[in-house]
């Protein structure tokens, strides 16, 4: 597996009701409070900058906010992170109740089942997805799904992701190499475990394209297990059979 670079930050969202939606909720005024909130000592603030998810006729928000650099994945260290995000959730409230116009009676709804992680560990493939891949929105013979997203890059608890420019419209290809395992034969990965450097990775992590890269994995193995190789032909025609974006 694939452990080189600096991993992104997680974050776990949560959701509010009894919120005025008709107020300022962007990330500019999300910010000004969260300065407020610190100046006054509420603690545990790490991200002063996030997003606060709106949907027309109702009092419901989710908030992207409570964020943790991950330092590793051992029972003790998930352990740490959950308790810490999770502490970071009531701060917040508090913080939007006093300092954002519109939170003054939210309450909280939920906390997100579990962290929301970008990004762990990641395969060695035949091949590997580079950020010039994704930013030229490069083709290839080999695709077996599409990449539409830009390099979307989470490197600071404090601060809102960096995105990379890329070409406008068309989409990149992903070759069936970035989902195989270098070393051993009958291994595919998908989602956010494909083989792709740091910059490419940020752009491929996204759900839609985890779906397709799933879908490709699954149809891949079957077409090797069926015929013993992973003939790109019939992984392409099976692919598309079956309604897939090529």
């Amino acid at each position: 597996m694939d452990e080189e670079g600096n991993v992104q930050a997680a974050t776990l969202p949560f959701r509010l009701s009894g919120v005025d939606i008709s107020c300022d909720l962007t990330p500019e005024a999300v910010e000004q409070a969260v300065i407020k909130a610190k100046k006054a000592g509420i603690q545990h603030l790490k991200r002063e900058k996030g997003f606060i998810l709106k949907r027309e006729g109702s009092n419901q928000v989710a908030v992207l906010l409570p964020s943790v650099m991950p330092t590793g994945l051992s029972s003790q260290e998930l352990t740490k992170m959950e308790l810490d995000t999770r502490r970071q959730v009531l701060y917040y409230v508090e913080a939007f109740r006093r300092y954002l116009k519109g939170m003054e009676q939210c309450e909280l709804t939920m906390i997100g089942p579990s962290i929301g992680f970008r990004e762990t560990r990641r395969i060695k493939g035949k091949s590997m997805i580079k950020a010039e891949d994704v930013l030229n929105r490069k083709k290839c013979e080999d695709s077996v799904a599409r990449g539409g997203w830009k390099p979307e890059i989470h490197k600071d608890t404090d601060k809102m992701a960096t995105y990379m420019d890329v070409k406008e419209g068309s989409w990149f290809d992903i070759p069936l190499g970035a989902l195989q395992s270098d070393n051993i034969g009958n291994l595919y990965a998908a989602g956010r475990m494909i083989s792709a450097d740091e910059a490419a990775f940020a752009a491929v992590r996204v759900m839609g394209t985890c779906f397709a890269t799933g879908h490709s994995a699954g149809v891949a193995a079957a077409v090797q297990a069926e015929y013993g190789e992973a003939d790109i032909r019939k992984i392409r025609a099976e692919l598309d059979r079956q309604g897939a974006l090529l």
